[in-house]
């Protein structure tokens, strides 16, 4: 990865060139694909309301490591309602997901902005009396100091303890509310 210092250049070369667009500054930031699953003890309908909940702000089972919360009128469970997440964790990360589309008790894809930029897609799928829940992401970083990080610090890792620390709260709070 090559990073330019612009008055550097001026002074080198002496020519000013233009500082990169963002489309090509996100072209040179590192990417993270990853999918992160685990079987929940419960049936995909409620999974998929627990997490729509979530991400409403209407429960806070995954906190205190993510918070999320409803931005706008649009209702949680819409095309296009847009929540505002933040994760608590060393290099704290502020992004958002807009619900680009729900097929209810299946699926919900997001846009990502912020400090990621990209697509996620969350799956549940019938496994026994249990679900196979999927968290798949395929951002790009966009936050400075996760970019300067990044060659040193697993931003994927992170982000996988952070969805394993998030089944494991789902799965209780759900086994929780069952009782």
């Amino acid at each position: 990865w090559n990073v330019k210092t612009f008055a550097s250049n001026t002074a080198l070369h002496g020519r000013k060139e233009k500082p990169l667009s963002r489309t090509n500054q996100l072209t040179a930031m590192p990417r993270i694909e990853s999918l992160d699953e685990a079987v929940i003890d419960a049936q995909p309908m409620a999974v998929y309301k627990a997490v729509l909940n979530e991400f409403g702000g209407v429960t806070h089972w995954w906190m205190p490591i993510h918070e999320s919360k409803l931005r706008g009128g649009v209702p949680i469970d819409h095309e296009g309602a847009v929540v505002d997440i933040a994760i608590h964790r060393t290099g704290n990360a502020k992004f958002s997901y807009k619900i680009t589309k729900l097929v209810e008790g299946k699926s919900i894809d997001m846009d990502i902005s912020g400090d990621f930029v990209g697509t996620g897609s969350v799956t549940f799928e019938p496994e026994g009396d249990k679900t196979k829940m999927q968290f798949r992401w395929n951002v790009k970083v966009a936050k400075l100091g996760f970019v300067i990080l990044s060659p040193f610090v697993s931003i994927a890792k992170g982000h996988s303890e952070v969805m394993q620390a998030g089944f494991k709260a789902l799965n209780s709070y759900l086994t929780d509310v069952t009782k």
